[in-house]
């Protein structure tokens, strides 16, 4: 009988009211999938983080040494390994069937799943049911997250090992012990995942927690503390203790560089005191729209919330979080996406006291921006295609001169498939102040599915250095696969040790007297003079990097 009424279910009016039906709960694992999947695949390796994620892995791979992390033959210490054993793992149970890449960069599926299951467990936890889908919607939706959260990235690891121990904090009231279980685990992965940052935000979270929030002092939370340092001692010796017995690896560099902060250094304490703001200053655009919902709800129960225990916890979090970044945090983008988890949980507390007019300003925002960016790619897709309209077809031809578009059917049909599903959810939905959020997230995932299925041909021209590598290999005299590398940062020298096979070492390494070619990566305003007795063989770039261009010598 009940699937009877489905179809009618389907015809009728969507009304997001925190109620739960088969037709929002398919649409909501359909935002889902298409937030996480698309650009896990289909493109090689970029430029940054992605780059030295994957160096790794394949020397892992290459090598058989699980324990001693490297790139392209040279050590990498201060990483943790628990990102790159899983996409090893995944790099080897998939590349017969899947490029290496690809295969691993499915790691980061893996943890941005688990960290989304955080998310809605917390959220379920602090706020019932009627916050466990919205509170995802919110955190997928953040500006921030989109791009890093489909990256090779350790980070991402960390970040996982961060929504699970709110998680647990989360559940100290209710089922302490387990919480205790939960924590430690949390903790273990924290660290194993992104080393000491992510640790000490949970740490100094579950040391501050009770100071604010009265259902935290309490003998079950002390109990719960304790079980969770029980619980996370082995996780936390176990890479330590896998150092100490590998040959090629130094314990004590490897903890000289995992607790490197600004304050590191001679200049450590002006840095650090420069920077600290750092994170306050990208938060309006990064945690948009998460952040003023946060506020919305901070302000709301600004006289009540001694009795909240729905806002404590993500509360306390969010400081504690804000402050252990702030001071020793790198001042860069991906170290803030912890903050992104609380805000996002602090952000569902009072969403159905937002006021009608605010929702739907964010609700009409967010449909024009997505539905004018959704027509951009698809008019950009045409031009690359068809060579019209003439003005997008140039414009690509400027960015990325000699480009050919490939037409593609199957990315094609998903992008098709998911632009009209958008645009019926939309048509079909009745106005709540919920519905800015759906909205907003289903907008911001469709828009990505477009860009990683027809876009993304385009941009692995401009960012990939597949072209340049094999440039290089073809120019390399026979056998020689030594270079030393002059100003070649650590993103080059893995991406062209997977492409050109090129060992690179440092000018004063220990093997550089015996390799007969030199790389160096230079500006194209300032490009040096060739040393006496080097001649160039091969000067490039990608095609539409106009910042870095590579010049390989030959000694002699």
């Amino acid at each position: 009988m009940a699937t009877s009424h489905l179809p009618d279910a389907m015809r009728a009016r969507i009304a997001y009211d925190g109620t739960r039906t088969p037709v929002k709960t398919g649409l909501f694992v359909i935002v889902c999938l298409a937030w996480i999947l698309p650009g896990l695949v289909g493109h090689d390796p970029w430029k940054g983080d992605e780059a030295i994620a994957f160096g790794i892995v394949a020397d892992m791979l290459r090598t058989g040494d699980w324990v001693h992390l490297q790139i392209g033959g040279l050590g990498y210490p201060g990483k943790t390994p628990l990102y790159f054993w899983v996409a090893a793992s995944l790099g080897q149970l998939l590349h017969p069937w899947v490029p290496l890449h690809d295969a691993a960069r499915l790691a980061s599926g893996v943890f941005m799943a688990a960290t989304l299951a955080g998310v809605s467990l917390t959220a379920f936890e602090l706020m019932g049911e009627r916050a466990m889908r919205i509170g995802v919607l919110l955190f997928i939706g953040c500006l921030g997250l989109l791009l890093k959260a489909h990256e090779m990235n350790s980070d991402l690891a960390g970040l996982t090992g961060i929504a699970w121990g709110l998680y647990g904090l989360a559940l100290v009231p209710r089922r302490a012990r387990v919480a205790g279980v939960i924590c430690g685990l949390a903790l273990g992965v924290a660290f194993l995942g992104d080393g000491f940052l992510p640790l000490a935000l949970l740490a100094v979270t579950m040391a501050a927690v009770p100071f604010a929030a009265p259902a935290y002092r309490t003998r079950s939370y002390a109990q719960a503390v304790a079980i969770a340092l029980l619980c996370a001692a082995p996780l936390l010796a176990l890479y330590p203790v896998l150092l100490a017995g590998n040959r090629w690896s130094n314990l004590a560099m490897w903890l000289a560089q995992a607790t490197q902060s600004r304050w590191s250094g001679e200049d450590g304490a002006r840095l650090g005191l420069l920077n600290v703001v750092y994170f306050v200053k990208i938060l309006p655009w990064y945690a948009w729209p998460a952040w003023p919902l946060a506020a919305w709800s901070l302000w709301k129960a600004r006289n009540t919330l001694s009795t909240r225990r729905d806002l404590q916890m993500p509360f306390v979090a969010f400081l504690a979080f804000l402050v252990v970044l702030s001071f020793f945090a790198e001042a860069r983008e991906i170290n803030a996406l912890p903050l992104l988890i609380p805000l996002s949980l602090l952000g569902v507390a009072e969403i159905d006291s937002v006021k009608r007019g605010a929702a739907s300003a964010l609700d009409w925002f967010g449909l024009t921006t997505f539905f004018l960016m959704a027509l951009l790619i698809w008019v950009a897709w045409v031009a690359a295609l068809t060579g019209t309209p003439e003005i997008a077809a140039l414009w690509i031809q400027r960015e990325l001169p000699g480009f050919k578009y490939p037409f593609q059917f199957v990315p094609f049909a998903f992008a098709a498939l998911l632009t009209l599903i958008w645009l019926v959810v939309v048509a079909r939905s009745l106005r709540t102040t919920r519905r800015a959020l759906v909205n907003w997230a289903a907008g911001i995932t469709m828009v990505w599915m477009l860009v990683m299925t027809l876009g993304v041909p385009g941009i692995d021209q401009a960012r990939s250095y597949r072209g340049v590598g094999q440039q290089i290999a073809e120019r390399l005299p026979v056998g020689y696969r030594c270079a030393i590398g002059v100003g070649v940062g650590d993103t080059q020298r893995a991406l062209l040790h997977r492409y050109a096979g090129m060992f690179i070492e440092r000018p004063d390494g220990p093997s550089a007297y015996a390799c007969k070619v030199r790389i160096v990566q230079a500006s194209p305003d300032n490009i040096p003079a060739a040393e006496p007795g080097w001649t160039e063989l091969w000067r490039g770039a990608r095609p539409a990097d106009k910042t870095e261009i590579l010049l390989l010598y030959k000694r002699g």
